[in-house]
């Protein structure tokens, strides 16, 4: 009997939720809700009424902070080396687009007018235009001012952390054409860093087949070997506040054009 009951109490309730998830079709906030239900997390009672204007605020006076206690630094003199040097940017093609279309998420930016889905259905149409706008750009070294617009949204660092204490980090929701553009210069640029070997060797961050995994096993296997050797280690962590927020573009032109040969039109 109790067999029976169970199974018709797990019937129940597996039928109320696929009721309640198909009632929520089209409205994420109830989807998500009824997940957490289904998943039996309990919704947090969020008493912090933060608005926009308060989350601009603290990102802009949380970069100027790091900008003002950093003003007195020395300028840092950015050394010339030689190296083969980047003046263009390589013709993009309908196939690359196709590409890296096919590869793109199905995510949709409010200030795009129209959602990826339907983009790559109608990609046989919209693949030469697509193609020749970033062609134009390529050769004109001009990134489209609306490309730079995106719908920022914070992000809480950590599950957890106290929603009241502005533990958020900025997300930008960017274009999907900005997005495509970015994906073709990146990749003309890694390639002619990879194929001249300008790329730090022990650098994990951002480069194929390398990850937060390696960096670990690299210093994993230095201290081992410092051990072996009988010598003693020492290791200095570094996190940096708001680090990409606060890259200094001149700074980083200069270094672009003296240590890793960016000429012309790639510079700009």
């Amino acid at each position: 009997m109790m067999i029976v009951m169970l199974a018709m109490y797990e019937n129940k309730n597996n039928q109320f939720w696929r009721t309640e998830i198909v009632a929520s079709s089209g409205n994420m906030n109830q989807l998500w809700k009824t997940l957490h239900g289904v998943l039996g997390i309990e919704p947090k009672d969020d008493k912090c009424t933060h608005n926009a204007n308060d989350f601009a605020a603290f990102i802009t006076n949380k970069v100027d902070q790091v900008r003002a206690a950093t003003a007195s630094s020395p300028l840092y003199h950015v050394p010339v080396r030689t190296t083969p040097t980047l003046a263009d940017w390589t013709v993009i093609t309908v196939a690359e687009v196709d590409k890296l279309l096919a590869a793109a998420l199905n995510k949709t930016c409010q200030l795009y007018p129209a959602p990826t889905w339907l983009v790559k259905d109608m990609r046989g149409l919209l693949f030469p235009f697509m193609a020749l706008l970033f062609n134009k750009s390529l050769a004109s070294g001009c990134f489209p001012s609306k490309f730079k617009h995106a719908v920022v949204r914070p992000l809480l660092k950590k599950s957890g952390l106290d929603v009241c204490d502005m533990n958020y980090r900025p997300v930008s929701n960017l274009s999907l054409l900005s997005k495509l553009l970015e994906k073709v210069v990146r990749s003309r640029f890694q390639e002619f860093l990879d194929s001249n070997n300008l790329m730090p060797e022990t650098q994990s961050a951002y480069r194929r087949g390398h990850s937060t995994e390696t960096a670990v096993t690299k210093v994993q296997n230095d201290l081992l070997t410092a051990a072996d050797e009988g010598q003693i280690s020492a290791l200095c962590l570094l996190d940096l506040t708001a680090a990409f927020d606060t890259v200094d573009h001149e700074l980083l032109l200069l270094r672009l054009e003296r240590q890793f040969g960016l000429r012309g039109v790639a510079l700009q």
